[in-house]
């Protein structure tokens, strides 16, 4: 059983909709990443997923963290999240068995439950995220790093005000912000590219500028994060 929740902008009636999907019909091919979030004593890791078996199991790379195996307990409970297309879903497993030969890999319960929500590019959440902004290079805007405040989000881009100037359109910048997902508190760190830049009015004071930034080169890790994030956001609403 999958139960699948619109987003806030096409909600219905029924804002949570139970629907028979089995997971193989996520669309999640070999070697995407999952994440494991643990649920008895914390720890995130990231795996790739290596195959399943409907209704049986899931085959998952062995996680890596500063370039050595981390080895996992057998019966230990995480909840996995991931996405595919244009939905992020999460569900809770436990790892069934541990094997090291022919390769190190993990063997997943089959998840029972599966909670998926859509997630579209354009749906910009707001929030009030505060934000350490740098840059590489030189715009002329005096010294970094500047404090900003994030004021939407979404997967591919954001809006962010701030007092002093951050550069002009195409000038690239770097955000630094904290997120909490399933309760974990994380220090996130994206590359973005200036698209739009707009002179406040007096009324929004101490804020002089506001801008429209588009993502850079996010890796498939901050991925999984960012839409694990926004799911969350948009679960308030239900």
């Amino acid at each position: 059983m999958v139960k699948v929740a619109e987003s806030p902008e096409n909600k219905s009636s029924s804002t949570v909709q139970e629907m028979q999907l089995p997971f193989e019909k996520m669309g999640l091919r070999i070697g995407d990443p999952l994440h494991l979030e643990g649920v008895d004593h914390g720890g995130r890791y990231h795996v790739k997923l290596i195959g399943y078996a409907p209704g049986q199991g899931l085959i998952v790379s062995m996680p890596v963290v500063d370039g050595k195996q981390v080895l996992l307990k057998k019966d230990r409970p995480f909840t996995v999240r991931s996405m595919a297309r244009t939905s992020v879903f999460a569900f809770n497993s436990f790892i069934k068995h541990v094997a090291m030969q022919p390769f190190p890999h993990l063997f997943l319960e089959y998840p029972k439950e599966l909670i998926a929500v859509e997630v579209r590019n354009a749906s910009r959440l707001k929030v009030e995220l505060p934000s350490m902004v740098t840059s590489d290079f030189d715009a002329g805007t005096g010294e970094w790093p500047k404090e900003a405040v994030i004021t939407d989000i979404s997967k591919s881009g954001a809006g962010v005000k701030s007092v002093e100037s951050l550069g002009a359109l195409g000038d690239e910048i770097k955000l630094q912000f904290l997120v909490s997902v399933s309760g974990i508190s994380k220090t996130f760190k994206i590359s973005a590219v200036i698209r739009n830049k707009t002179l406040l009015d007096p009324g929004e004071l101490p804020y002089k500028y506001t801008y429209g930034l588009q993502y850079l080169g996010l890796s498939d890790a901050a991925k999984i994060v960012l839409t694990g994030y926004i799911y969350e956001l948009q679960a308030q609403d239900y």
